[in-house]
């Protein structure tokens, strides 16, 4: 290569460095908006929980029971959460493992199992593997968007239940752990028993209860539904976040090579600079030499 084309070489790789520092930029401040998001959400789950906890205290409540489902009946729907776009690494691939393997292991069958797509990459992957595709979602970088996205999957939900005899739901997404992202799953419905235990260990933070006027299961059955978009809209908050995490670590890694191959190309540049000096000094002084032996000569 001369020295014209590395060059060029070098402008073209300071540019992909400059592209690569803004997505990490990017992703870095995504990660702060989606991380106060699930603090928000968490919040406002715990102003369910106590909306539940409220109607138990005052007695108004009756723990409900879980159906006894016969083994054979058991259907099962799955929301897999993954990215719209790539940079990601293995996230989106093991995702969709992940949830083969787990409803595998809870006794379902793969072809008998329906699956809502949230994510290009994940419809990606669900037509690659052929499963039961019953509806799919892009996933929006905004954290505006996160609710509309959750009621949009959660009317699919309930109208695919219905239709179809589905006695399980799950959420299959990403999370971050750490400095590590890792496939999850979180049982959505039937949200079960464990949820109101948790509530009965629950203490009202105050002396008096609220007062309310509509009948307790009917707002019972509204907190349950406001529970389900928190659960849903959490899952989704979280895989955005591991998202940007993951393409944030992706950009690290592509900025040190890409600093490192600068840092190489530019001494290769310097010492290509040096010697066609050197050769253009040599020629000098040659030629300078040549007329003084000519004028000798001469």
């Amino acid at each position: 290569m001369d020295i014209e084309g590395l060059q060029k070489r070098i402008k073209t790789t300071q540019d992909l460095r400059s592209i690569v520092s803004t997505m990490k930029s990017l992703s870095a401040v995504s990660i702060i908006q989606y991380d106060t998001a699930l603090k928000s959400l968490i919040e406002y789950g715990r102003a369910i929980n106590l909306g539940a906890v409220a109607l138990m205290k005052n007695g108004e409540l009756e723990m409900p029971k879980e159906p006894r489902i016969k083994p054979e009946s058991r259907r099962a729907l799955a929301i897999l959460i993954g990215s719209d776009t790539g940079l990601v690494g293995k996230m989106n691939r093991e995702v969709v493992r992940f949830a083969q393997k787990y409803l595998t292991e809870k006794g379902f069958k793969i072809n008998q199992s329906g699956f809502i797509a949230v994510g290009r990459q994940i419809i990606a992957q669900l037509f690659h593997h052929q499963w039961n595709m019953v509806q799919s979602y892009p996933i929006s970088n905004s954290v505006k968007a996160v609710s509309q996205t959750a009621a949009s999957v959660m009317v699919a939900t309930e109208e695919y239940m219905r239709t179809n005899h589905i006695t399980h739901v799950y959420v299959f997404y990403s999370e971050k752990r750490g400095v590590s992202v890792f496939p999850t799953s979180t049982l959505l419905i039937p949200l079960g028993t464990e949820w109101l235990e948790r509530l009965k260990k629950i203490g009202w933070p105050g002396r008096n209860f609220p007062t309310y006027t509509l009948p307790a299961k009917t707002i019972f059955s509204a907190l349950m539904k406001e529970r389900l978009l928190i659960e849903l809209s959490t899952a989704i908050t979280e895989a955005l976040s591991a998202e940007h995490h993951m393409r944030l670590t992706t950009m690290q890694a592509a900025e040190k090579n890409i600093d490192e191959n600068l840092e190489a190309m530019n001494l290769q540049y310097q010492q290509m600079r040096q010697e066609n000096i050197t050769t253009e000094l040599l020629d000098v002084v040659s030629g300078a030499e040549a007329l003084r032996m000519q004028k000798k000569t001469g």
